[in-house]
């Protein structure tokens, strides 16, 4: 398993759970930003999982922000093996659903990889969705099995 992190100390507390369970014969985490990782890494994974920070803090980061979200998922198809799976995730609350599902879809088309949408979800419910506060439901998550 490879985790990458920009930040150093939150892999630091990976390597420490990690240790705590047995696991770190298995782990390898890399300091690195995610795009930069995604563009020099020439290894395919059978599960890639692109969780982001919010790349839309307001309105007007929107289109810069769908740009950015089918950058992540055409560099990260790119790094999935054949028959694995892609998971991409948003914390972007102005990103609109349908949206950032789009935009995955171009980024999976301009990687040039097919596949089917498995799994579309949102908040758990230890994250609940406030009825009158449409930015409560920002957290977005899509799982696909590519060819």
């Amino acid at each position: 398993m490879t985790l990458v992190d920009r930040s150093a100390p939150a892999l630091d507390l990976v390597r420490t759970a990690a240790d705590l369970s047995g696991l770190n014969d298995c782990l390898e985490t890399v300091t690195s930003e995610g795009f930069a990782y995604l563009e020099q890494e020439t290894r395919r994974f059978d599960v890639v999982i692109a969780d982001p920070p919010a790349f839309a803090k307001s309105r007007k980061d929107v289109p810069a922000a769908l740009k950015g979200y089918e950058k992540l998922a055409r560099l990260a198809a790119d790094r999935v093996a054949e028959g694995g799976f892609l998971c991409l995730a948003s914390c972007s609350h102005n990103v609109l659903p349908e949206a950032f599902a789009e935009a995955t879809v171009q980024g999976l088309r301009a990687a040039g990889r097919a596949g089917r949408r498995i799994h579309t979800a949102g908040a758990g419910p230890d994250h609940p969705v406030h009825p009158f506060l449409p930015q409560t439901a920002y957290l977005k998550f899509i799982a696909y099995a590519l060819d």
